[in-house]
């Protein structure tokens, strides 16, 4: 009876387990509505500069994906919109942002809170560069860092870094 109730008991953690590392497109509906925040630019070039923007988001359910309407207003006045779109393929091994294909690396859950690493291989100035991306996800904040890794460097700069609230 031992074995059987011990038996039983692993297998309940297992598929506890397993089920926290899958995501779906249906987890993401909460971000549905309008969020405000800031964005942190990495500008490099001699020197490396940091701009603070102010954002407005708009994310709009498309039934299998989401679309996500940045607004901010650029140091000279003008105001820009980009348009992204959000979609986690089925086996959670695939998720697609800002019109490129990520692999999920990694999804830890912390309360209510989860994290997704997405990384992407691809090229920069004609060099091979690793792309990341990470979502945090909890009730009421949405927090984006886009870094990036190139040649034998360990740790990913960051490039874009957004924090949000709902509305």
């Amino acid at each position: 009876m031992k074995i059987i109730l011990s038996a039983t008991l692993i297998f309940l953690q297992l598929t506890s387990f397993a089920q926290n590392n899958s995501i779906t497109n249906a987890e993401f509906k909460a971000l549905v509505g309008s969020w405000t925040g800031t964005t942190v630019n990495t500008v490099s070039g001699g020197t490396v500069n940091q701009i603070t923007l102010s954002v407005a988001l708009e994310v709009v359910d498309l039934k299998d994906s989401l679309q996500f309407n940045f607004t901010y207003t650029e140091p000279g006045g003008k105001q820009t919109t980009e348009t992204n779109f959000l979609y986690v393929y089925n086996n959670s091994s695939k998720l697609s942002f800002d019109s490129a294909q990520f692999d999920i690396a990694e999804i830890r859950r912390r309360g209510v809170r989860l994290t997704i690493y997405a990384e992407r291989e691809g090229y920069e100035n004609y060099k091979p560069v690793d792309f990341q991306d990470i979502f945090i996800i909890g009730p009421g904040i949405l927090n984006i860092t886009k870094g990036v890794r190139s040649g034998d460097a360990v740790d990913f700069a960051i490039r874009k870094r957004l924090s949000l609230t709902k509305k």
